[in-house]
């Protein structure tokens, strides 16, 4: 198995939480530069010893994985799915199409799959909560600043269930 350093997204999509592996991913294709992935240190708890200068345990509690980026480019009939709230299609030469946003902070759980260039080729995180808040800067687009962060998704289809949190996907060895 080669090392490799993976760079250069090229894609980003997502689908239902659990969907069959044929079923297709809808792509977000209007991403600013500046996508960004992280996972923060875990919290840690020690179990104090008396008599030593080191604890006897050290009890970690991990931190999901987040992935933030702004959605520039976009249809408003996305929207709807993406955030919540409703979209309305126009009607030819006589009303404008309108997206409604939803009148509470509304959150949305998908399956996204970010393609990369180089490297390894996807991320997967298995069930994502999904946010967006409208934003502009002073010299910048009307967009939406999105945060994904990492759940766990349990696989019912299998006996014991299995739980998972992401995966990177990697070469399909040669014979």
């Amino acid at each position: 198995m080669a090392k490799k350093t993976t760079l250069k997204p090229i894609s980003l999509s997502y689908r239902a939480v659990g969907a069959a592996a044929a079923t297709s991913y809808t792509q977000v294709m209007g991403v600013l530069k500046g996508l960004a992935i992280a996972q923060d240190e875990p919290d840690s708890t020690e179990i104090e010893a008396e008599f030593y200068d080191s604890p006897f345990d050290i009890i970690y509690q991990g931190k999901p994985v987040t992935m933030t980026f702004e959605l520039a480019n976009y249809d408003l009939s996305e929207l709807d799915d993406l955030f919540g709230g409703t979209y309305t299609a126009g009607t030819a030469g006589t009303t404008a199409e309108v997206y409604e946003g939803a009148t509470a902070a509304t959150t949305k759980e998908y399956e996204w799959k970010l393609d990369f260039g180089r490297g390894f080729g996807s991320l997967v995180i298995y069930k994502g909560l999904t946010v967006g808040t409208l934003k502009k800067d002073a010299d910048g687009a009307l967009n939406y600043s999105v945060t994904i962060t990492s759940l766990v998704y349990t696989d019912t289809s299998v006996t014991p269930n299995v739980d998972h949190m992401y995966k990177i996907i990697g070469d399909t060895p040669s014979a």
